[in-house]
């Protein structure tokens, strides 16, 4: 069982070089952030398509380049990450990469190739077309978790009583809410049908101790989760 830290451990502000360092102190097994690219393409930790959340800035992540995001102090503070500097400060730490957008996809591959991180890293998206895009490119397999429209299509397969095989053929984890789309992902019989192609299930973003307990009890190989410590406590008690 695995616990992710869902954009590091805030405060300070999510996807900061702080807040992953918090994350690692206390015991993560994952580092879950984002993707995205400056407009000197520079693969940076962020999630929003924009700066106004985090800097409180207006203009788009694509928009700006690096030295352009570094004059700029996130509001809850902490220091913006670039992918590589991550991989260099965190070099024993595993991380759950979401590409958030095409332009991310080749800055991503083009560091993970340079550090030679193949090994630690699960490389994910929304967008399967561009997860798979992202997958041809390493020179080294990575791992990988199920697209949004992968893990629909899994759920409909399940109910159809549809084996996932040939489905999750590949695919290391499926991340999924416990709803999402009117589809309930936290039943036992989809929980089974995934575990039974040896695929990990993951699910996001869970903060409350009574459900973290209860996905852990129905099989739940992973939790990510805003509250590291937390679940850690959890896991360790299950």
């Amino acid at each position: 069982m695995v616990v992710l830290a869902h954009r590091g451990l805030t405060p300070p502000t999510e996807n900061t070089i702080e807040a992953f360092g918090n994350a690692t102190n206390a015991g993560a097994d994952y580092l879950e952030t984002d993707i995205r690219v400056t407009a000197d393409g520079v693969a940076v930790l962020t999630h929003d398509k924009d700066l106004r959340r985090v800097f409180g800035d207006r203009r788009r992540v694509r928009g700006v380049s690096l030295a352009e995001l570094r004059t700029l102090t996130p509001i809850a503070g902490g220091h913006l990450a670039t992918l590589a500097e991550v991989l260099l400060k965190f070099p024993t730490a595993r991380f759950n990469l979401d590409i958030k957008e095409n332009a991310a996809i080749k800055p991503t591959v083009a560091v993970i190739e340079e550090h030679s991180a193949h090994h630690r890293v699960l490389v994910s998206s929304f967008s399967n077309r561009r997860r798979l895009r992202a997958l041809k490119m390493f020179s080294k397999p990575v791992a990988t978790s199920a697209s949004a429209t992968v893990m629909v299509k899994a759920k409909i397969w399940e109910k159809l009583g549809v084996p996932l095989d040939q489905l999750l053929k590949g695919i290391g984890a499926v991340q999924v809410p416990p709803r999402m789309y009117g589809l309930k992902f936290n039943d036992p019989f989809f929980i089974k049908s995934v575990k039974d192609t040896k695929t990990q299930i993951h699910f996001w973003t869970i903060n409350d101790e009574d459900e973290i307990l209860e996905l852990l009890e129905l099989g739940a190989d992973g939790i990510v989760t805003d509250n590291t410590p937390l679940a850690i406590k959890v896991v360790e008690k299950f």
